[in-house]
């Protein structure tokens, strides 16, 4: 009894959160397979580590899947990750592109990857902000993780740059989330 529950519960939180964002699964965006094992630390993810891909901005659903597969290809061929670095890619088509999701380690910042979820703007915003959708697309990704118990309530949110030598996710990006309520300047 208690697994069906747990079940129905699970399915009216992602009911919810499709009515706010809609997650388009590894398989749905044509993601490689991926070769990684290691999980985030037991306890729920800390920090939320905003990023931009530095590529090609998309605006469609097939442009924002080509996008996430260049990624992919990037980081597997190019790094040799396992996978995709980051936890989760947004696009100006307002959609949220899982990545390595909620549960697996990312490769997207040193000293933050087993206790944050990387979430990356898929372009490059070094001159211009993400759009009004891909802006709704992370409020709501954030509030779904925390009320799905993935995400610590109170969590730091910081820019890529804040922690590390890099413009990531850009001057536009960082100036935005830097007036949201968990917004932390390492």
């Amino acid at each position: 009894m208690a697994k069906l529950e747990i079940l129905l519960l699970v399915l009216y939180a992602l009911s919810q959160a499709t009515a706010c964002f809609q997650l388009i699964s590894p398989s749905k965006w044509g993601a490689a397979p991926a070769n990684c094992s290691a999980p985030l630390k037991s306890t729920l993810a800390e920090y939320v580590i905003i990023i931009h891909t530095a590529g090609t901005e998309c605006n469609t659903r097939a442009e924002c899947s080509r996008e996430t597969r260049n990624v992919q290809d990037y980081h597997m061929a190019t790094k040799g990750w396992c996978d995709i670095g980051y936890s989760f890619l947004i696009g100006e088509d307002g959609y949220v592109y899982e990545g390595r999701g909620w549960r697996s380690e990312g490769a997207h910042t040193y000293g933050y990857n087993d206790l944050s979820l990387g979430i990356a703007f898929i372009g490059t915003f070094t001159e211009r902000s993400p759009n009004e959708a891909a802006w709704r697309a992370l409020k709501c990704l954030l509030h779904f993780s925390v009320k799905i118990g993935y995400l610590d309530p109170d969590y730091l949110l910081v820019a890529h740059s804040d922690i590390s030598n890099l413009i990531s996710p850009g001057e536009p990006i960082r100036r935005e989330i830097a007036k949201w309520p968990h917004y932390k300047h390492h």
